[in-house]
């Protein structure tokens, strides 16, 4: 499978690829196969530009083993979330038409397979706590993410509004 990895100011991310668009979206090195893969080379330009400040078009995501809830959740973050801005779970699951389903978003959110791309680190909880993050470094990588889209903290560790 083609695969490459970036160094990023998260450590290193890696990302693979086939045929169908980009599978996964990882927090390591890899060894480098098939670089010149048009989805690499979108996702490699997406991370650079995302890292410095700059805004690119997105690769195709292989999509084939997501359910439809999943799809929806992940789409509506991809396309309706923006740089800078959270959504809280409760917000992310009435707006994909299932406001009883938070557990489920956070569910989602803990599975997803591009981080960054597709920015779950952006969906908080309603009290202004982050949440939780399963990508590597957890929570403080999250906070990370959420300071460079320039989200502000409180004392308590809150994004502050």
């Amino acid at each position: 499978m083609p695969q490459d990895w970036i160094s990023s100011p998260m450590g290193p991310i890696s990302f693979k690829s086939n045929q169908y668009g980009l599978v996964k979206i990882g927090w390591s090195k890899v060894p480098r196969k098939n670089t010149e893969q048009p989805n690499l080379q979108f996702t490699r330009k997406w991370l650079v530009d995302y890292f410095e400040g700059k805004a690119s078009s997105l690769p195709y995501f292989c999509e084939k083993s997501l359910t439809v809830f999943q799809r929806k959740v992940l789409g509506y973050l991809r396309d309706k979330t923006t740089i800078g801005e959270t959504i809280t779970y409760s917000e992310l699951a009435t707006a994909v038409g299932h406001p009883n389903a938070s557990r489920a978003v956070g569910s989602v959110m803990a599975m997803n397979p591009w981080p960054i791309l597709i920015p779950c680190h952006r969906v908080v909880r309603s009290d202004g706590a982050i949440g939780n993050y399963s990508g590597e470094g957890g929570a403080s990588t999250k906070i990370r993410l959420l300071m460079h889209e320039g989200n502000k903290f409180d004392i308590r560790g809150r994004l502050a509004y």
